[in-house]
């Protein structure tokens, strides 16, 4: 979802609670005023909604449009929507002339916010008239059970859906693949994350490489592969398990931000020149080895493109995000963008990472 710093510039009279929505609309309806009702998510308000408002207004005398919020929109359309706020679509839908009233529904059904106004008229797009949806027939019935009547426009209709997947496929068809580092970068770093039994407490997401993850999802649909090395398993600190258990949770954290991790890739193991260096060090027999496949090498970066029956040479643009010498050394290797996330905030971030891509 687009971020905006502040909401305050986007406040209209039109925009109302739902609760003196409700109030209104029967006062209205008492002075024998003919009350319409839309209801949708909205987002991206494009023609098809506008004309959609026009012709419902002149179906009534009094039209009001409640607005799904964030929560229920993203239940249903999935990862990366809606594309604005509830309080951004409310507002952009205030501004239009024949629409009277705004509220926002925190409803997951629109029979709920049919049953708390009571409408005269509930109105639908034309492509609902033959349909019989479970959705449709329970809103046929809820506005004849508040008394009211559903009525119809006649326009040509246009999909948010359907506009949102036009302009990925055709204005900006970049195939890029991302390969995010994880302590220090998708999370703020603790040493040997997972030593601890109690390490779910101390996983912090680092907001500002999450921010740009879910926008960079929502705008070009990446592929993104989680590499990290992990030679506190060397070390003894912690298990295989471990480590696998941590990053599914984190894929889960991630999954509730929108953001899709396409492969976790992890090595637990130690250079074997290293280990001998180390002797006040016990590290695991079984994880010491002559060649590993820790960053900066590209293995792991290979293995999760196999893993996913993808090469390197599908993509126009890989960007590797990181916050050490070995994340950065990755990306010289791959011939990759690079972005150290250290100490930057979101819009520092975001001005880089459209730099590396717009080369």
């Amino acid at each position: 979802m687009i971020d905006i710093e502040s909401m305050e510039p986007f406040i209209s009279k039109k925009i109302i609670p739902s609760m003196e929505a409700e109030k209104l609309v029967s006062d209205l309806k008492k002075k024998e005023k003919k009350v319409g009702l839309c209801h949708g998510g909205f987002d991206l308000l494009h023609p098809g909604h506008i004309k959609h408002f026009e012709s419902a207004k002149s179906l009534c005398d009094v039209l009001f449009v409640s607005v799904t919020s964030d929560k229920f929109v993203s239940e249903r359309k999935g990862s990366g929507r809606p594309i604005f706020n509830d309080t951004l679509r409310a507002f952009s839908i205030a501004s239009l002339e024949f629409v009277d009233y705004v509220f926002i529904s925190n409803f997951r059904r629109s029979t709920e916010a049919i049953y708390q106004l009571k409408p005269s008229f509930y109105i639908k797009g034309p492509d609902f008239v033959r349909k019989t949806t479970p959705g449709i027939v329970a809103e046929r019935k809820a506005i004849e059970e508040v008394g009211g009547e559903i009525k119809y426009t006649s326009d040509i209709t246009l999909s948010t859906t359907k506009i949102i997947k036009y302009i990925i496929e055709n204005v900006r068809n970049d195939k890029v693949l991302l390969i995010i580092d994880r302590d220090g970068t998708l999370i703020e770093d603790t040493k040997f994350l997972g030593k601890d039994d109690s390490w779910k407490k101390n996983i912090q997401l680092n907001r500002n490489v999450v921010g740009v993850l879910s926008s960079v999802q929502t705008k070009l649909n990446p592929v993104n592969i989680v590499i990290t090395n992990q030679a506190g398993v060397a070390r003894g600190y912690f298990s295989c398990k471990r480590v696998e258990d941590i990053n599914s949770y984190l894929n889960s954290l991630l999954e509730e931000n929108h953001i899709k991790i396409n492969n976790w890739q992890y090595c637990p193991d130690v250079d074997e020149k290293y280990a001998k260096k180390k002797t006040e060090i016990k590290f695991k027999k079984e994880f010491i080895r002559k060649k590993t496949k820790r960053k900066p090498h590209v293995d792991m970066v290979l293995d999760g493109l196999k893993e996913l029956n993808m090469k390197l040479d599908h993509f126009d643009k890989v960007v590797v995000l990181g916050d050490r010498y070995e994340d950065e050394e990755l990306a010289k290797k791959l011939d990759a963008g690079y972005i150290d996330v250290k100490e930057k905030n979101y819009d520092e971030l975001v001005e880089e990472f459209e730099s590396k891509i717009n080369k």
